[in-house]
């Protein structure tokens, strides 16, 4: 039995899908929070009446900004991102959601011919100063996802990502580790013992298998990586398939199945 939960990455809007990823084994869904800050009163309100009566709940949210959001480079609108937060924030705790994930390749790029120094300076800023306030004001956690440098070309790194947030020094922003974008970018396996106490969510798909869910048949060492986040002390202990499906259903049901014998 493993000691991680493990949920999967699905729209809050799509009850047939959050059942059928609860039947496949999910513990908890992770939703898009970009989608989230969209949602009316009455939107949120009827996925809380289902996710209390099925119980899976929504614990975890990516896509943190939409692209349109600028966070670096020079149109950046911190009032704009404030509100967005305090928003999107206050609908996702209502969830009882704890971490919201922050990728969002779109918003946090460099603009070519701006300084990579200076969008490095502006993202700290925003972490430190922007995200943390909304993050602790409504009770959630900021989780920052290194991007292979393909899909980015900032903080393209776990390793960057946990310079970026022991840089911002506020305890509501930490590091998430993406066995996909981390495995893309050939990061050593054993660099993961060097966030210790700053891990605050985990991505799984597979690298070696055009971004596919974990099967029985993949020669990823999913064992190995699992057992670097126990040496770690990885603490909220959840863990998101997030990957390409061509039959949801099944192809999460053997994902699950192949991690919690783990």
């Amino acid at each position: 039995m493993s000691d991680f939960r493990f949920g999967i990455c699905t729209s809050f809007r799509d009850k047939e899908k959050m059942l059928l990823a609860k039947n496949a084994g999910a513990e908890y869904i992770e939703v898009n929070f970009c989608d989230l800050s969209k949602a009316d009163e009455e939107t949120i309100n009827d996925f809380i009446a289902f996710s209390n009566a099925e119980n899976i709940p929504c614990l975890t949210a990516n896509c943190m900004f939409p692209g349109e959001l600028k966070l670096v480079g020079p149109d950046v609108d911190y009032a704009a991102i404030d509100e967005y937060l305090d928003r999107a924030g206050e609908k996702f705790a209502k969830f009882g959601g704890q971490t919201v994930v922050f990728g969002s390749s779109g918003s946090r790029r460099c603009p070519e011919g701006w300084s990579y120094d200076v969008a490095t300076e502006q993202l700290i800023k925003v972490c430190a100063d922007h995200i943390a306030p909304y993050m602790k004001k409504h009770g959630i956690m900021c989780a920052i996802e290194p991007l292979n440098r393909k899909e980015c070309n900032v903080i393209t790194t776990a390793r960057r990502g946990f310079e970026i947030c022991k840089a911002a020094n506020v305890p509501e922003v930490r590091l998430l580790i993406d066995m996909y974008h981390f495995d893309t970018e050939n990061e050593p396996l054993e660099s993961i013992l060097d966030y210790k106490g700053y891990i605050q969510h985990i991505h799984i798909a597979n690298a070696g298998n055009a971004r596919k869910l974990p099967k029985f048949s993949d020669t990823t060492d999913y064992k190995a990586f699992l057992d670097m986040l126990k040496k770690a002390e990885y603490v909220t202990k959840l863990i998101s398939l997030e990957g390409r499906c061509e039959n949801f259903f099944e192809e999460a049901k053997e994902a699950f199945e192949v991690l919690k014998q783990l």
